[in-house]
């Protein structure tokens, strides 16, 4: 499913980002890689990107970005980002077991603030932050050890959601205009990979 962009029909795309491993049609539209699937460039533990050491409760390994559980530090991208669109797959990485993770959109520099809750049972829930419309969307999501796909697109103050190919909702009010993205630690073992993205402009 591609989500209506309406007025916005142009994208830009970032140089120090790969197109290479991207299908044709999302390097058409203006897609680039967030995760080289080989390493953290383009992202940071702290302020430094790429980041020379790397916490022992994360790791790149097979394409994924794993965490490995602990309570800190989060993953943030190196730059920040106004409107686009998200696509990434995520999953618990133990099956038959509780997971928890979040996934932050246009958060602050140390990716504290809006975050799509990926806390099993509330995965989707906009929380640390306000939008009108957001609501935890945990029957549309696979079980545990299996994939699962979001797109996320923040276009102004509207949030578009879709998980697994089913449209999860609409939300306004999300502030402010560009931040971090970033992946959360918090205490489970999580997987994530294909995070590409775009950006929209006018």
């Amino acid at each position: 499913m591609r989500l209506s962009l309406g007025l916005f029909p142009f994208a830009l795309c970032f140089p120090c980002l790969a197109l290479a491993e991207l299908p044709a049609d999302e390097q058409t539209a203006g897609f680039v890689e967030l995760f080289n699937g080989k390493d953290f460039t383009g992202w940071r533990f702290g302020q430094e990107s790429p980041p020379k050491e790397i916490p022992t409760n994360w790791k790149v390994e097979d394409g994924v970005i794993k965490v490995l559980g602990g309570g800190k530090p989060n993953l943030a991208t190196a730059q920040e980002f106004g409107d686009f669109e998200l696509r990434l797959e995520w999953r618990g990485a133990v099956p038959n077991k509780g997971y928890n993770s979040g996934l932050f959109i246009r958060s602050g520099k140390n990716v504290g603030a809006n975050q799509l809750n990926l806390a099993k049972g509330s995965e989707g829930n906009f929380i640390n932050g306000k939008v009108e419309g957001a609501k935890p969307v945990g029957d549309l999501q696979k079980p545990a050890g299996e994939w699962n796909e979001w797109r996320i697109t923040a276009l102004g103050d509207k949030l578009s959601f879709t998980c697994n190919g089913k449209s999860a909702y609409e939300a306004t009010g999300l502030k402010p205009a560009k931040g971090y993205i970033g992946l959360q630690a918090e205490g489970a073992h999580m997987e994530f990979r294909n995070l590409r993205i775009r950006e929209i402009k006018p």
